[in-house]
């Protein structure tokens, strides 16, 4: 495949359509999305932009505080938010029953989902975490599965090899903001409400506030009363290492809700029944696997289980969460992963280079916030550059239009044009991206932070909106859009455009890129800091794109050097030639695709 285009959906947000969420909501109070709302309206629409794939977000059964509609809840002095984290995986043989119209034919309804999406012409990806589990894995099952992570395990070893847990004997786990609280809480006379509010956690105080001012005092009684059950520890004894520190006593910024799977360097029964998750999601349709963050599990491992997994299912896609810039080519060449997210190279790069620019209002800006950190980017990539995932946004970044990156959406078309047109590797588009999402809700456990909860039970209204486009077909129409949605039109357009014609148009999909930026450093309007351009060619297209990252229109005069002509085999014309610059103009914080017609040689 030339240019696969992604695109991430997290289920419980998708379909839902409360107009007034609540702030620490439940399920009850805000609602959910559910399986049947990725329909066949959504699937043709994200066809229709381009998509080859969908990130099914948040699928695989996790820990929640919810008790309704299927849930078994989790303790909740370890569940982040009131959904819970869908990293928290509790169980890796089922769904999250809330996402089914009937949970208890929950995994049917996903079955259905699969179908569906093939149906559409597109492939499925759902997340594969294989550091970590809920602290309660396996908990909500009716029965035990045998031979399940932890089953067996010897508790009175730090490690074992034949573990799938770290313990530590003799120690239970403390678990941050719940029981330095116990003890003076449980003192308390129930009648003392000042005092027991203002020693209570950070997270339980909103809500107590609320219902101190409306409530009875029976009412306030029974509920806080409630409450004070919360502040009995939850019992892990001997504690389990968490997912991101080796302690039983975790701090408040740790993974506390998870514990880390135990792996080494060689094959174990920890091997095995992590290929049997992977085999079991195979047999179920899916086409491939968000693995999450395998810089934290050994690499054996993961080469191992892609090659097993791929002798089975030889087109089965696995995408890396990497960070470190210097693994790149192992976890590529070595491990065996199809993609990788580009996080910490062209993501970082193009974010600075933006937010300098927009903080600068045309003063000198610093080296390595110059747009110069492209080229030197894909130079470092080399030929691994079409094994990359680029994207703007994904579920653990900002929103660009957030207050905390690019401030408005329509300032992303420049890095739109660099991370969508440089090169052949794959671009993920996240569920909102299309419409301005702005990820400036305020939640609850996630706050205004600038990015769209993943803890919280809540409805963006970008997305609500987004379905009435898609139902009512706007996307295809050239009609102007009804006034409740015409502030995104624009945006929309501008972004969808550009997405479809990534997916569609040769030179993109395959070509090859040649970078402008080094023969035009003295070219008139020309600023190396804050411009960026390059060709793609491919057959008999040959496309000329330029990217503005200052807050000012540029009016520049661009050279296609003779060595240009050379590696891409092109013929100089009258109009295109070594000697006759191009000139262009792009508006500020913008990008332009010109399609510059050639001969071959």
């Amino acid at each position: 495949m030339d240019k696969p285009i992604i695109y991430q959906i997290l289920p419980r947000l998708w379909g839902n359509k409360t107009e007034s969420p609540v702030r620490r909501g439940s399920l009850e109070d805000n609602g959910t999305g559910r399986f049947p709302d990725i329909d066949g309206p959504a699937l043709e629409y994200l066809k229709w932009l381009g998509c080859t794939h969908v990130w099914y977000t948040g699928v695989i059964r996790h820990s929640t505080k919810t008790a309704s509609h299927g849930c078994s809840p989790s303790n909740p002095q370890f569940v982040k938010g009131e959904a819970g984290s869908p990293y928290a995986v509790c169980d890796y043989y089922d769904v999250n029953p809330y996402l089914a119209d009937d949970p208890e034919h929950r995994m049917e309804e996903f079955e259905a989902l699969v179908k569906r999406t093939h149906e559409a012409g597109l492939k499925v990806i759902i997340d594969f975490v294989p550091n970590h589990v809920a602290r309660d894995y396996g908990m909500s099952r009716d029965a035990v599965r045998p031979d399940d992570l932890g089953d067996g395990d010897d508790k009175n070893v730090h490690w074992s090899e034949s573990n799938d847990f770290f313990y530590y004997p003799g120690q239970s786990l403390v678990l941050p903001n719940v029981n330095e609280f116990r003890d003076e809480c449980q003192s308390l006379e129930n009648g003392d409400f000042e005092r027991e509010y203002s020693i209570l956690p950070a997270w339980m105080t909103e809500q107590c506030r609320e219902k101190f001012r409306n409530s009875t005092l029976p009412e306030y009684q029974a509920f806080l009363s409630g409450f004070k059950q919360l502040l009995i520890p939850f019992q892990e004894s001997p504690a389990k290492a968490t997912g991101n520190s080796y302690t039983p006593v975790p701090g408040v910024n740790d993974w506390y809700e998870t514990v880390k799977i135990n792996y080494c360097d060689t094959r174990t029964a920890t091997w095995d029944k992590m290929l049997s998750v992977i085999d079991f999601w195979l047999d179920k349709g899916v086409d491939g696997f968000r693995c999450d963050m395998v810089e934290l599990v050994p690499w054996q491992f993961m080469q191992w289980l892609i090659s097993k997994a791929k002798a089975r299912y030889p087109d089965a896609i696995f995408i890396a969460e990497v960070y470190k810039k210097d693994l790149y080519r192992k976890y590529i060449r070595e491990v065996g992963f199809d993609y990788l997210y580009d996080k910490s190279g062209l993501y970082d790069t193009l974010r600075t280079v933006v937010e300098a620019n927009l903080n600068s209002y045309g003063m000198p800006i610093e080296l390595w916030q110059s747009a110069r950190g492209i080229t030197r980017n894909w130079q470092f990539l080399g030929d691994i550059q079409p094994y990359m995932l680029n994207f703007l946004e994904n579920h653990d970044e900002q929103r660009f239009a957030s207050d905390f990156f690019g401030k408005k959406a329509s300032n992303a078309a420049a890095p739109l044009t660099v991370s969508l047109y440089l090169n052949r590797a794959p671009f993920m588009v996240y569920m909102g991206e299309e419409m301005g999402e702005r990820g400036m809700d305020d939640e609850g456990f996630s706050g205004r932070d600038g990015r769209t909860s993943i803890f919280d039970w809540w409805s963006v209204k970008s997305l609500r909106d987004l379905r009435k486009v898609i139902d009512s077909k706007l996307y295809l129409s050239d009609k102007a859009w009804p006034d409740e949605l015409a502030g995104y039109e624009p945006f929309f357009r501008r972004f969808s455009d550009m997405v479809r014609f990534a997916a569609s148009d040769d030179a993109v999909r395959k070509g090859m890129t040649y970078d402008l930026c080094y023969c035009n450093t003295n070219s008139d309007g020309f600023d190396i800091d804050r411009h960026f351009a390059f060709l793609r060619d491919h057959g008999d297209e040959t496309l000329l794109c330029v990217a503005n990252f200052s807050d000012r229109e540029a009016k520049m005069k661009l050279k296609i050097p003779e060595h240009a002509f050379e590696w891409l085999e092109l013929a100089p014309t009258e109009t295109v030639n070594p000697d006759t610059p191009v000139e262009v103009t792009v508006p500020p914080m913008d990008g332009t695709v010109i399609v510059l017609s050639q001969e071959r040689k």
